[in-house]
């Protein structure tokens, strides 16, 4: 689904970081027996049940010196497994990553070493990614360390880094547990700048922190950016945080970029119903304003089964809809076929009464007719002919994959809607 992020700041014409049909896919089943589908009447197995949870499911984009690429999503959407990947810490299932114009996976030892030197991550809980038995000075110097810094020289860096970041020499000597949540994400800090990296990801660093506490730790990351013209990946579930630090935005759902572009357009022109629905759900602290109006319906569909075509469609308000159906009629055409394809139907009641469990009103007379026909083949156990009865109607969301397209110069949108026919937005 996703295409190239645009838009590169003017300090360089090659990206620092190019990404290309990333995914990484982790296996549902662990063992050989488990992954067997068994015949529950013969007993004898069927198939090779290979399904995957589709964490990151091919990512593509470029990210520039100096500037700072945003990636935003609900929990669960692959944004902290897209970080590890990129960095090595999980391999990935397919796709590229190349770091100054070299791919990460031929790397050889000394290549590699140099890599993790140039990247470093900034991890989300403060208090779990510090070891409590260790005390502050040794975390921070630890890269050093392995960087081969003789043990004066790390001294002297570490100090040099404590102050940069806001704490005190006498810090050098305590443990993590000593420390509130900001001062351990500021030792967070030092540890990931301490060999001089090119590169920052940092995975919803400020997420577990009070607001004040936020605002300070985010003015500290823009300061040491400017200081040493760092590259930030910055990871968080939170807008308001996204459009205060970056440059460009990525919109990620199931694995997938669905919106990308400049940071102030993104927030006043989004195209996808998934940004709009996101940037509906935060609260406006202007009394003048409406409230929060999510227009989100239903569950996250699971990464390891995601639906066809677009994979927000099953939630989208904005959902393309064939005709002759309404919006909520087909809402209910949807839910019927999802229970026919899993076979979930209640069969063992009369066609009437399984049609009024899906269905609030009256249908037009050719889909009733669809329904009826499609309701009596799965009373008789002929499943797959039910199915087929009910794939008359398809919207084009469930039929087709979006490629992200151009909106405009820099801005790309995965969605089947035309730019044109898009409503105007304001938040």
């Amino acid at each position: 689904m996703s295409q190239r992020l645009q838009q590169r700041p003017q300090e360089s014409d090659e990206p620092l970081l190019r990404v290309e049909n990333l995914k990484k896919h982790f296996p549902v089943n662990s063992g050989f027996i488990s992954s067997i589908r068994w015949n529950s009447d013969s007993g004898f197995p069927l198939e090779l049940d290979d399904k995957s949870v589709r964490a990151v499911d091919g990512v593509n984009f470029d990210l520039y010196p100096g500037e700072t690429l945003g990636v935003v999503g609900e929990s669960g959407c692959g944004k902290s497994t897209l970080a590890r990947t990129l960095l090595g810490l999980t391999e990935p299932t397919d796709g590229a990553v190349e770091f100054r114009g070299t791919r990460t996976t031929t790397f050889d030892r000394g290549a590699k070493r140099e890599f993790r030197r140039n990247a470093q991550m900034v991890f989300q809980d403060p208090q779990s990614s510090l070891n409590p038995r260790r005390k502050v000075g040794n975390i921070i110097a630890d890269p050093l360390e392995a960087a081969g810094w003789d043990e004066a020289k790390r001294r002297e860096r570490v100090r040099e880094l404590l102050g940069q970041v806001g704490l005190k020499e006498e810090h050098y000597g305590r443990y993590p547990h000593e420390f509130s949540g900001g001062q351990r994400q500021r030792i967070n800090l030092a540890r990931a700048l301490s060999i001089n990296p090119d590169l920052v990801i940092a995975d919803e660093p400020v997420s577990g922190l009070d607001m004040s506490v936020q605002a300070q730790i985010l003015s500290l990351m823009q300061d040491l950016q400017e200081e040493y013209g760092l590259t930030y990946l910055f990871i968080t579930h939170d807008l308001s945080v996204i459009r205060n630090v970056a440059d460009r935005v990525a919109v990620m759902y199931l694995g997938d970029f669905v919106e990308t572009g400049p940071v102030d357009r993104l927030f006043t022109e989004p195209h996808h119903p998934y940004t709009r629905a996101l940037l509906d759900s935060v609260p406006n602290p202007d009394p003048d304003t409406r409230g929060v109006e999510s227009k989100l319906v239903g569950d996250v569909p699971s990464p390891s089964d995601p639906p066809s075509g677009c994979k927000f469609h099953t939630r989208c308000p904005s959902l393309i809809v064939p005709d002759p159906f309404t919006r909520d009629e087909y809402r209910e055409y949807m839910e019927l076929r999802g229970d026919m394809r899993d076979e979930s139907l209640q069969t063992d009641t009369d066609p009437a009464s399984v049609r009024a469990h899906y269905f609030e009103g009256n249908l037009p007379a050719r889909v009733e007719e669809t329904v009826e026909r499609a309701v009596s083949h799965a009373a008789d156990g002929n499943w797959d002919e039910a199915q087929s009865a009910l794939a008359e109607y398809l919207s084009p969301c469930e039929a087709h994959v979006p490629e992200l397209e151009s909106v405009d110069d820099g801005h790309l949108s995965a969605c089947h809607i035309d730019s044109d026919d898009r409503e105007a937005f304001s938040w």
